[in-house]
């Protein structure tokens, strides 16, 4: 689905449930008191629709990214708070049936709750807040991801059940039959998104489970851990795209972690991973026994060349990040295509850089241009020296930027951030850099 179609489709939710109120429900109240009804209308609206960009699907992310689709997750989030959180506070009409007009059957003249309605009001107005604040904040908590990942989800399973009720209950327009029949519906699709991940996918993995065929070092504190199917014949993907995986564990665990395949989709059967130690998790990969089961849950991403048509390519990698570079460069070699491509590839010293005497071979060869690059070079180093930073961006890609190459990005976010604005500095538009990114902060 084109993003400004699945935009529209997700604006369109969004303000259903006032539209209908505000077509079909009258007289209007004082402007104060129709400001609230519309933050409490759209913003619970779209705390449901939230749920579906949460949720990994591919057919929101295989247009947009699951990287731009969290993002919209995150922005969606905390504009909603703020509706939800402001929109009693704007009511000016008094509350109680002794000031509803005669015959005032939509209740124009005055608010009524019961207490029933007041507590389902006041806790999900406070676990929101909740919420917000401990996504916000959660690199700053004492829980490991896995942990605040589930809270969260629960944490907002109960906030919509607690507006929902709230709303059906206390809400003018969503007392009518269509308002709260789009208010239900979209809490349906919200409950759907919740069973689909937390029940409907483990199931599915655990039909198609794989097992660790060999773990070995690829670099300093990098690891390749090879996959191979169990009962099954492995993942269909494209170069470039990534995987969320369990390793050691069953499928409904809740601990998983994305990364890039560098295996290349020729390469049959097994997926290659290249993993980096950074955490708890990744710490321990090199200790993970062969014959371990794993699940793989892909694939994921539109970090691809399929389908474009750029004269070039280069790949801007930092560290790991390569990983889909390679995948898709040995797609490339594997396929015989003949469009040039050029690799600049950081790391802060020698013993880090991924596929060394691969890469070599390939520029070898002549099917690749290579340009390796050191933080802190060794003593008689000849290759490039420094960052990925806008003065080595534009000495090494000022040519390709002018003849209409395509820019691949994948790296560390602040890499990421300076490659763009080093390639928007020579002239390079949006459309011919793709990047994607696992952090969504």
């Amino acid at each position: 689905m084109p993003v400004p179609l699945l935009l529209a489709l997700l604006a369109l939710l969004i303000l259903l449930p006032a539209a209908l109120g505000w077509a079909l429900v009258g007289p209007a109240r004082p402007w104060p008191d129709e400001v609230a009804g519309a933050l409490g209308l759209l913003g619970f609206a779209a705390l449901l629709v939230a749920f579906l960009l949460s949720g990994r699907f591919r057919a929101i992310s295989a247009r947009a990214g699951i990287d731009r689709s969290m993002r919209w997750h995150q922005l969606l989030a905390r504009v909603l708070t703020v509706a939800l959180l402001l929109h009693p506070f704007f009511y000016t009409l008094p509350e109680g049936r002794i000031f509803l007009w005669p015959n005032d059957v939509t209740r124009a003249g005055a608010l009524q709750l019961d207490a029933g309605e007041v507590v389902t009001g006041m806790l999900a107005w406070l676990l929101l807040a909740l919420l917000t604040l401990t996504a916000i904040f959660r690199d700053s908590l004492p829980y490991r991801y896995e942990s605040w990942r589930l809270l969260h989800g629960v944490g907002a399973l109960l906030v919509a059940v607690l507006g929902l009720l709230h709303a059906l209950g206390a809400g003018r327009y969503a007392a009518h039959p269509a308002v709260g029949g789009a208010l239900l519906g979209l809490g349906a699709l919200a409950a759907l998104t919740m069973i689909w991940v937390w029940l409907v996918r483990p199931l599915a993995l655990a039909r198609r489970p794989w097992r660790v065929a060999s773990v070995t070092q690829a670099a300093r504190a990098t690891w390749e851990v090879v996959l191979a199917p169990v009962g099954h014949a492995g993942l269909g993907f494209r170069a470039g795209q990534f995987a969320w995986i369990k390793l050691d564990r069953g499928p409904f665990s809740r601990r998983e972690h994305p990364f890039s395949i560098a295996s290349a989709p020729v390469e049959t059967g097994r997926l290659r991973f290249l993993v980096k130690e950074a955490g708890d998790f990744t710490r321990g990969i090199g200790a993970l026994p062969p014959g371990a089961r794993a699940y793989v849950d892909g694939p994921h991403g539109h970090l691809c060349l399929d389908g474009r048509r750029e004269p070039g390519v280069v790949f801007l990698c930092g560290g790991v990040g390569v990983a889909p570079a390679l995948s898709m460069i040995r797609q490339a070699v594997a396929s015989g295509a003949t469009r040039p491509m050029l690799l600049l590839y950081g790391n802060r010293v020698e013993a880090q850089i991924l596929a060394r005497a691969e890469l070599a071979a390939l520029a070898a060869a002549g099917g690749l241009e290579l340009v390796l690059v050191l933080g802190e070079p060794p003593r008689g180093w000849t290759g490039a020296t420094g960052q990925l930073d806008a003065a080595l961006i534009g000495r090494r890609c000022g040519a390709a930027a002018a003849a209409g190459w395509l820019f691949m990005l994948c790296g560390p976010p602040p890499m990421l951030k300076a490659a763009r604005i080093a390639l928007r500095g020579l002239g390079v538009p949006d459309r011919r850099i793709l990047a994607e990114r696992f952090s969504y902060d």
